[in-house]
């Protein structure tokens, strides 16, 4: 489940830049407050995986791509 929150990081960041008229006021500093607290939590855990042995890390990686695969997807097919 916490694969996910960065695939939603990086898509509010494309939001940020591809859409600046809808990323105002509040959304502005509700999706800023959310991506830096995202990347807060990811360095975490990105710093504890990276403790664990290659395959499970590679598998770990492996998993968060694929779940930003899958929703780069299903908006497309929105």
């Amino acid at each position: 489940m916490v694969g996910i929150l960065p695939v939603l990081m990086d898509f509010m960041e494309d939001v940020k830049h591809d859409y600046p008229n809808l990323y105002k006021r509040g959304i502005k500093k509700s999706g800023n407050d959310f991506i830096d607290e995202v990347s807060r939590m990811t360095d975490s855990v990105y710093s504890k995986v990276a403790s664990e042995n290659d395959e499970d890390v590679i598998d770990f990686y492996t998993e968060v791509v694929n779940m930003g695969n899958v929703f780069n997807e299903w908006l497309a097919d929105l």
